[in-house]
């Protein structure tokens, strides 16, 4: 972070004491948020991703489950994406980055899972055949997969990808000739519906969107949330990558937040420990069950003793957290007022519904129209105000300057 860098948000303690937040302990940021359904975690990962942008160049990719995160990206300007949904046209071109060796390189084994997940016992000849198929796709610019399959001089290997091109289920979210996937600053993944479907259309389109999130790390602060990591994790090649991220993105100023409301898949893991170590901050929900035999063996490796158990047993979902680090232990209170509410607060069905009558009934104002409904006509003014002073900067700097020869 730049130097004199705020704290992330501020929180309340006893007293109404200022709590200064940080995920990070020294540079290490990565942090992982526990607790039961409806304790409030969806509400601490909007604010999180919501505070992420006071720092310059930041940008934040949320894999999302529930839609809870879809108001404050719909209101930050970001794009947000139902992967496999009923009403989505996203497709992806995942062979078009292959200008360089490692584009290569990583387009084969991207190719190499496919076939492997239709079937096919992968070999050296295969990979010999995928790999020139590749070479003579990088000078078409189009690049794919159907026409990878058709470069491709090893039947077995055709007939396996056929069902990931336009001629099989996958093709029209594998095999676009142009990617919809936008290059905002906020990107926001929901994957319910991809998570219903096997693993044939679940591992390939998350191996593309986690290889385009590294491409996009180019130092600035990188905020990656995985909200209930572990429903898409349990397979052993993410259990894997998540293990590489989670000891490498340090490096490349970038900070992985997952949370779960499982806490038995996360004592359970085969990588719980790598979890455990490489994630500092650790944000515990109440929980009235927290004394339980299947939640009490995770907190004692949080930790917690028996005075901490009945702290999490007495807090009030929703308001209260409990934030362990290295650097201290505290039960704090976000304070959220009915502004910030209104951003990140946004979780069930019929709430989104009303959002989405208000984007129709005002496309270029519906944030203010949005506060002046939550009862916040003032704030809706302001919000107004500074929108209609950037729309009108916007707008001169786009008058173009003659100059008199």
């Amino acid at each position: 972070m730049p130097d004199e860098s705020p704290a992330l948000l501020y929180a309340a303690t006893s007293g109404a004491t200022p709590f200064r937040f940080n995920l990070h302990v020294s540079d290490l940021g990565h942090s992982l948020i526990v607790g039961p359904s409806g304790a409030g975690k969806s509400t601490a990962l909007g604010l999180i991703a919501a505070q992420w942008f006071r720092y310059p160049r930041a940008q934040v990719f949320a894999f999302d489950r529930g839609y809870s995160i879809w108001m404050l990206t719909k209101a930050a300007g970001g794009e947000f994406y139902d992967l496999a949904g009923p009403k989505s046209d996203l497709a992806f071109c995942p062979l078009r980055n292959i200008d360089n060796e490692a584009g290569v390189a990583w387009a084969v084994g991207w190719v190499e899972v496919l076939c492997e997940l239709n079937g096919l016992k992968f070999g050296p000849k295969h990979r010999n055949a995928v790999s020139n198929a590749v070479a003579q796709l990088r000078l078409s610019p189009t690049r794919t997969l159907t026409e990878l399959s058709a470069n491709v001089q090893d039947m077995e290997t055709r007939e396996a990808l056929q069902h990931f091109t336009v001629m099989g289920p996958l093709g029209p979210m594998l095999d676009a000739e142009h990617d919809s996937l936008s290059h905002g600053r906020m990107l926001a993944f929901e994957t319910e519906n991809l998570l219903a479907l096997d693993q044939k259309a679940v591992i390939p389109v998350l191996l593309y969107l986690f290889r385009r999130i590294e491409q996009r790390l180019d130092g600035s602060p990188t905020l990656i949330l995985l909200d209930e990591a572990w429903a898409y994790l349990q397979h052993e090649m993410f259990r894997e990558r998540l293990r590489d991220w989670l000891k490498t993105m340090r490096c490349r100023n970038a900070v992985v937040v997952m949370a779960t409301q499982q806490i038995s898949d996360i004592a359970n893991s085969q990588i719980a420990d790598v979890v455990l170590e490489n994630c500092p901050t650790k944000v515990l929900l109440p929980n009235a069950e927290s004394k339980n035999p299947a939640s009490r063996g995770f907190y004692n490796r949080v930790g917690l003793n028996e005075r901490e158990l009945e702290i999490l047993q007495a807090s009030v979902p929703k308001q209260h957290y409990y934030v362990v680090s290295p650097l201290g232990r505290r039960l704090v209170n976000l304070g959220l007022g009915k502004v910030a509410l209104a951003w990140v607060g946004v979780n069930g069905a019929e709430e989104r519904k009303l959002v989405e009558s208000v984007m129709d009934h005002y496309p270029r104002s519906w944030r203010a129209e949005w506060l002046r409904l939550k009862g916040l006509p003032q704030w809706a003014d302001y919000f107004q105000s500074l929108e209609d002073a950037l729309a009108e900067k916007e707008q001169e700097d786009e008058v173009p300057i003659c100059v008199n020869a």
